[in-house]
């Protein structure tokens, strides 16, 4: 979603152009990031993991094919071809060795893109910008696709829940839904490390995450400050 001006189109509504606004800025290339770290990883398994990754580049375009027309074109453009690389690393490794590999790419990159999405290099590290940004992520960032729900939200505590994740349905149609905890654990890395001790982020518990087959997924923050 491009940033215009409102003059373009006065027909575009403040909630539009509001949304628009607080889009994190674009053009961050995160396979900057992990490629280096997947090439590194790769290097004891594979001789040429070079011609590896580039296979896997100029095939992609072929695997997005065979994705359900129902997912969003940018939520598959986004995770096409890290699933590419995982479904062909399982095939040459098997799945345990494939999903270590992964997990330490895909932490990696995720950091990276939560730092960017939730502007923790442009805005103040307090609780009430953590939760704001949480919010206004949900409607323009990377998991604008998931459906939230605020259950809660105090001066030192925030929870809300997610009762829908098409990252989760998107690596489930792929047959590869071991993938889905992954992603959970970048906001388990991120939250935690925004403000250490200060802010402490749980899920209540072990297995209260779609991917572990419960109905919704739990967020919470609680301030200690």
């Amino acid at each position: 979603m491009s940033l215009t001006s409102s003059t373009a189109d006065p027909a575009r509504s403040a909630t539009t152009l509001q949304v628009e606004a607080e889009a994190p800025p674009r053009g961050m290339d995160l396979k900057k990031i992990t490629t280096p770290i997947l090439l590194h990883l790769l290097a004891r398994d594979l001789w040429f993991p070079l011609l590896f990754m580039l296979k896997c580049k100029l095939t992609v375009s072929r695997f997005k094919k065979t994705i359900d027309p129902r997912f969003p074109v940018e939520l598959v453009d986004t995770c096409a071809l890290p699933l590419w690389v995982y479904i062909n690393l399982k095939r040459r490794l098997g799945q345990k060795r494939a999903f270590e590999i992964m997990r330490v790419a895909i932490l990696s990159g995720g950091i990276a893109q939560w730092n960017i999405a939730y502007r923790a290099a442009e805005e103040e590290r307090t609780f009430e910008n953590l939760c704001e940004e949480e919010i206004k992520v949900n409607r323009t960032g990377p998991t604008r696709w998931n459906i939230l729900e605020v259950v809660e939200r105090t001066e030192r505590r925030f929870e809300i829940k997610i009762t829908r994740c098409l990252y989760h349905e998107l690596t489930t149609a792929m047959g590869v839904p071991e993938l889905t905890p992954v992603i959970c654990q970048i906001d388990n890395a991120a939250f935690n490390s925004y403000l250490p001790d200060r802010v402490v982020f749980t899920r209540g518990g072990p297995g209260r995450r779609i991917a572990d087959g419960a109905k919704e997924c739990n967020f919470i923050w609680q301030r200690y400050d």
